[in-house]
């Protein structure tokens, strides 16, 4: 019987257009391709290719992703990341508490990782913003939810005046409240670890608030900055079994920073199904990936 597949991505990703290249050349499966940017439904007579697909691979991209996920929880659709996870995900505090909470359980097995000090709030009341981050300096101001790149940030406050310029380029956002973190003086480097299944990848790269403490460009196209390898440590990979396993993911990644003054790393950021960009031969290792997943269902 042959396996219907539904993947949904955007497809003129860099990376997903080659995975999708890829899949097609695979006999014995029978892919649909949705693009989440461009392919939308009537939701009172659902596509039946939806309705009949025996898993959903969703790259999530905007809220029509979280639609597809939702629908495949009602109709018991199997899903590579179910819509709970997904949404836990797109959700920096809900990330947060899950991140403390897999650390906490595993603290005997992690002891060399930590998580920054963080906080939620609202900007509404500027004053009493600055009156409640003054003695927290410097902070990182982030936004609530990450999957949406037009509505993502990271503002570095260093003194309490630069609030003034957060709420002035962001002013659509002072009705909601914010994610922040304490800012972490560190090497200067972001770690990004990747999980592909049991495979665990290293890319180094330098950390955009560095450039920008440096530099102080008006924006930074971080897809730019030169990316290099690092060893996986025995350690980075136990605590990426450990995060797959407690937050139910089997492709994502995650952010580490090292302090300067100690020789723990901090656990900064998490991503479900993230670009993996700076990775050799990406697209062959993924495509495996979805590949042995589909055949062992």
């Amino acid at each position: 019987m042959v396996k219907k597949i539904v993947f949904s991505a955007r497809q003129d990703h860099e990376v997903i257009s080659h995975i999708i290249n890829n899949l097609k050349q695979i006999k014995n499966f029978e892919f649909i391709f949705h693009d989440p940017q461009k392919d939308f439904f009537c939701l009172s007579d659902m596509p039946m290719f939806f309705k009949n697909a025996d898993l959903m691979i969703v790259k999530i991209r905007n809220e029509c992703s979280i639609d597809l996920l939702h629908y495949a929880k009602l109709y018991n659709i199997p899903t590579l990341h179910d819509i709970d996870t997904i949404l836990m995900c797109k959700n920096k505090i809900a990330l947060d508490h899950a991140l403390r909470k897999a650390l906490e359980i595993h603290s005997g097995d992690l002891e060399n990782f930590l998580m920054p000090n963080s906080w939620n709030h609202s900007l509404l009341d500027k004053n009493k913003f600055k009156k409640w981050a003054s003695p927290k300096l410097p902070i990182v101001i982030k936004s609530h939810y990450q999957h949406d790149k037009y509505n993502r940030f990271n503002f570095l406050v260093q003194n309490i005046e630069e609030i003034n310029k957060f709420c002035e380029r962001y002013k659509q956002f002072l009705n909601y409240d914010v994610y922040i973190q304490k800012f972490i003086e560190c090497d200067g480097f972001e770690r990004k670890v990747y999980v592909i299944g049991d495979k665990v990848f290293g890319i180094k790269r330098e950390n955009p608030i560095y450039i920008y403490l440096r530099e102080k460009p008006e924006n930074i196209d971080v897809g730019l900055i030169k990316r290099e390898e690092f060893k996986i440590t025995e350690d980075i990979r136990k605590l990426s079994k450990i995060l797959s396993r407690e937050l139910k993911l089997k492709i994502f990644g995650f952010d580490l920073v090292k302090p300067i003054d100690q020789n723990k790393l901090y656990l900064i950021d998490l991503n479900d199904f993230p670009s993996f960009k700076g990775i050799p031969n990406i697209e062959k290792i993924i495509t495996k990936f979805i590949k042995d997943y589909i055949l062992a269902l």
